[in-house]
């Protein structure tokens, strides 16, 4: 039976993902870029982009 991850995990899983990202960006592979709407996004040298809601991470391209 799987059980519902509370708030706290959540948080700390987002924080990771965020931290895994700017790693990214730090080390010159990707920039973050906020679009047209407002929301943030990761985009990387290889050519792909991540759409960051509050939902979670959307592959774009």
């Amino acid at each position: 039976m799987s059980t519902i991850p509370s708030m706290d995990e959540l948080s700390e899983a987002r924080r990771q993902v965020e931290f895994y990202c700017q790693s990214l960006v730090s080390a010159g592979t990707a920039q973050w870029w906020v679009n047209d709407s407002g929301d943030i996004e990761l985009h990387m040298k290889s050519g792909e982009a991540y759409l960051f809601g509050d939902q979670g991470v959307t592959r774009l391209k």
